[in-house]
């Protein structure tokens, strides 16, 4: 089997048309800004609606690109791109990998995003890994029929569905649902960033019962995670783990000593790497008593 893998999902649905109605002394690159997210997306605009000139009357109505289709060629595009960008210079298929991808970026353009999505995944094959990377990749079918695909390292995996090939690289997961084409895959999450206590912080505290604290740790959310996963290790003892949807926890007493934590982002079907680890030291804080001379009789 070469880099690449398909696996068919038996589903079906089609997309409504989308339009748009052209506002008083608005541009095609106006429209593309507003409702595709760039301006270059002019051209496709253009190219799909037939026109000959970049000016178009306000009250004309427009079609815009189906959203699915676009998105996917822009997801092949961005993987073909990709392998051509870290290919070796020198690979005997670079070139014909760069014509293909040329190819595709033409298509995109005329909007035509079957055919782009096509020349850029045969862009993509030309560069991909053979025989001797095999992907490493998970498929969960549950009991409503939704198919969860996620790629955890190697070559892409391709999951192809009612003729709709969505690519799903390594970290990323895709859901196919019944009745519906694969969509776009999560992007993988993000390692939390750790807000306090600071690298290295020295916290005091006087002793009760012989234990110090409490320390609250915290860290920055993570954009699509629903829980968040906290492993402080003592220097000696057993570790604490902890699965909350917050993003502090407010530790119990500990002994005294060093201690090193980690937080992971939890997202519906995957799970972040582990953040950057720190250190704090808790510290007991003993009282000083002075006791000098004094005029008292």
């Amino acid at each position: 089997m070469k880099g690449t893998l398909f696996l068919l999902v038996w589903l079906a649905g089609t997309a409504p048309e989308r339009q748009v109605v052209v506002q008083e002394r608005e541009s095609l690159a106006q429209i593309a800004q507003r409702e595709l997210g760039d301006a270059k997306g002019a051209s496709e605009l253009k190219a799909l609606n037939n026109l000959t000139s970049d000016a178009v009357p306000a009250g004309t109505t427009l079609k815009l690109p189906p959203e699915a289709e676009r998105a996917r060629a822009l997801k092949s595009l961005e993987s073909a791109r990709n392998a051509v960008a870290q290919a070796d210079r020198h690979a005997t298929k670079r070139e014909e990998a760069s014509v293909k991808l040329r190819e595709a970026e033409a298509h995109f353009q005329a909007a035509d995003y079957v055919s782009s999505a096509t020349a850029a995944d045969n862009a993509w094959t030309l560069l991909a890994p053979g025989e001797g990377s095999p992907s490493s990749f998970q498929v969960k079918v549950d009991k409503d029929g939704q198919t969860t695909v996620a790629v955890r390292t190697g070559p892409s995996v391709r999951v192809s569905s009612e003729n709709v090939t969505q690519p799903v690289n390594p970290g990323e997961t895709v859901r196919v649902e019944k009745g519906k084409p694969p969509p776009l895959p999560e992007k993988p999450l993000e390692a939390p960033a750790l807000r306090a206590p600071l690298a290295g912080q020295k916290l005091r505290f006087s002793p009760v019962k012989g234990q110090l604290g409490p320390v609250r740790l915290s860290w920055y959310g993570v954009t699509g995670a629903r829980q968040y996963e906290v492993e402080v290790l003592p220097t000696r003892g057993q570790p604490l783990r902890h699965t909350l949807n917050a993003t502090q926890w407010q530790l119990p007493p500990l002994p005294a000593g060093r201690y090193r934590w980690v937080v992971r982002a939890v997202g519906e079907s995957q799970k972040s790497d582990a953040s950057a680890e720190r250190i704090f030291e808790l510290i007991e804080d003993r009282v000083m008593l002075h006791v000098g001379d004094t005029d008292w009789k």
